[in-house]
């Protein structure tokens, strides 16, 4: 079923969880999708890569009531994967993995981009956000140490999701785009003139997967759109399903 309009729908799994409830997953992917697959040296990478996979698959393939290895995929210059030939309805995607999640987001009418974070991995915060705005450099500043990481994963969360849903990757630039937190509120965006992009036409959202993980997703709309999240167990049912019609 395809997401109503003014609906984002966020999906997350454990990649391990996700591919037991798919075992035939890694038949749905193409010979170009089996050789990156192949290129991961180490088990758990391969695993996260193929459960990615099986997610975007599964849950596209239900929306659009097609078998999940019917699918075929593009990319833009920066690498930003979209469906071929062009989606029905504005559908828009995008997805992110960590070692311990994969996450998933699916849209109408609206590009959008999700990225997930293990706010506890190895990463000198600190000499990163040197690349960041001033103003964003200033809130951690002020943050108390014990906080300070989090913080720094929210911005870098919700400009990883941003800067995928305009379709750039990090070639954006970190500090192009400069994200508050104000406390109880959403997060709000200033924009460097390079962006030529209003940030009064962008929506955003943080999660908390867990206590050690980040996400944010980032909206092309004025208006926040109503986040449908599926659990892990709902989000492994919709790719079960998926499996039992491939």
């Amino acid at each position: 079923m395809l997401p109503p309009p003014g609906t984002a729908q966020v999906f997350m799994a454990h990649p391990d969880r996700l591919l037991a409830a798919a075992p035939g997953s890694e038949a749905w992917l193409s010979p170009e999708e089996h050789a990156r697959a192949a290129r991961y040296r180490r088990p758990a990478d391969r695993r996260g890569y193929l459960a990615t996979r099986a997610l975007v698959r599964g849950i596209l393939a239900r929306a659009l009531a097609q078998p999940p290895d019917a699918l075929r995929f593009q990319e833009s210059a920066h690498g930003r994967p979209s469906l071929e030939p062009e989606a029905p309805a504005g559908l828009s995607f995008n997805a992110s993995r960590t070692p311990a999640w994969v996450a998933l987001v699916v849209t109408r009418g609206m590009a959008c981009g999700i990225d997930v974070e293990h706010v506890q991995r190895r990463a000198d915060v600190g000499r990163i956000a040197r690349a960041f705005a001033p103003a964003e450099r200033a809130l951690l500043d002020r943050t108390p140490a014990p906080e300070r990481r989090r913080s720094f994963f929210r911005l870098w969360t919700l400009k990883e999701a941003f800067l995928k849903a305009r379709g750039t990757g990090l070639a954006g630039g970190l500090d192009a785009c400069s994200f508050s937190l104000p406390a109880g509120a959403a997060p709000r965006a200033a924009f460097a003139r390079s962006l030529e992009d209003d940030p009064r036409a962008w929506s955003f959202h943080l999660l908390e997967p867990d206590p050690d993980h980040q996400l944010a997703v980032a909206f092309a709309s004025a208006s926040p759109p109503r986040l449908d999240v599926s659990d892990e167990e709902a989000t492994c049912r919709a790719v079960s399903e998926a499996a039992g019609n491939a």
